[in-house]
């Protein structure tokens, strides 16, 4: 079994990856806005969507859980929160 430090190093670097996705859309929106011709509706729709998923998740989560297991439910959505910080950063249009 894991030691405790290992555990906790674990959950506070998932954690703080969570923290730095939700909040990386609000921090560089005037930036986004200025490069992207973009007003602050348009910033709220963008981060509405980027919310949608884990609104549409949060429900069947714990089915999901179960039957592909907790390790491999949190390492799928840590990847697809880091596929989705990746095609925000690489995009250049609205």
């Amino acid at each position: 079994m894991p030691s405790r430090w290992t555990i906790l190093a674990v959950l506070f670097v998932a954690r703080a990856a969570m923290a730095v996705q939700f909040q990386s859309i609000a921090a560089i929106a005037p930036e986004l806005g200025k490069a992207l011709d973009a007003n602050l509706a348009d910033i709220g729709v963008l981060i509405g969507l980027y919310f949608a998923p884990g609104v549409a998740l949060a429900l069947p989560g714990g089915a999901i859980g179960r039957r592909f297991g907790d390790k491999g439910s949190v390492l799928a959505g840590l990847a697809m929160m880091l596929a989705g910080e990746m095609l925000l950063f690489t995009s250049t249009s609205w």
